[in-house]
C-alpha cells in the first residue's frame, strides 16, 4: 500500500459514477471542491469509500501518470482479472497520449481485460 495523497487531483469526483447521490459518470459531483477534495468526505456515500485509485494503492507508478496529469484514472472492475481505465471525455485526446497508452500497457501485464471508458464511449483490450 502506497503512502501517496491525491493531492490536488479530484478526477474521480468527475468521472466515477456515484448511485447514492444520483451522480453520473463523467459528470463533476456537486460535494467536491475541484482541486481540493470532497466536502463531505467524512459522510461521503458507501461508492466513494469504496473506491480505491490504483495511483494511490501503487507507489511504482510513476508520478506523471497521476490521474489529474493524464486524464484518466484506473480502478477496479466488478469483473474478474479485469480492471476499468476512465478516461475524462472533456480530454479524448488522452485516450491515445504516451502516457495512457504505458499505463494500458503496464494493466494489461496484470489484468487479462482492460475496459477503457471515455463517456458514453468504452472498449475492451486483452492481453
Amino acid at each position: 500500500m502506497s503512502d501517496r495523497g491525491c493531492g490536488e487531483c479530484t478526477l474521480c469526483c468527475k468521472l466515477m459514477g456515484v448511485p447514492e447521490l444520483k451522480k453520473p459518470s463523467a459528470k463533476w459531483c456537486a460535494s467536491c471542491d475541484q482541486g481540493k477534495g470532497c466536502t463531505i468526505y467524512d459522510e461521503r456515500p458507501q461508492s466513494c469509500r469504496n473506491f480505491q485509485c490504483f495511483w494511490l494503492m501503487d507507489e511504482n507508478f510513476p508520478e506523471e501518470f497521476r490521474p489529474d496529469r493524464i486524464h484518466a484514472l484506473a480502478a477496479f472492475n466488478d469483473t474478474p482479472d479485469s480492471c476499468v481505465l476512465h478516461v475524462d471525455p472533456a480530454k479524448p485526446r488522452a485516450i491515445s497520449s504516451p502516457e495512457v497508452n504505458a499505463l494500458t500497457d503496464a494493466l494489461l501485464k496484470s489484468y487479462k481485460r482492460v475496459f477503457v471508458m471515455c463517456g458514453k464511449e468504452s472498449a475492451m483490450l486483452q492481453a
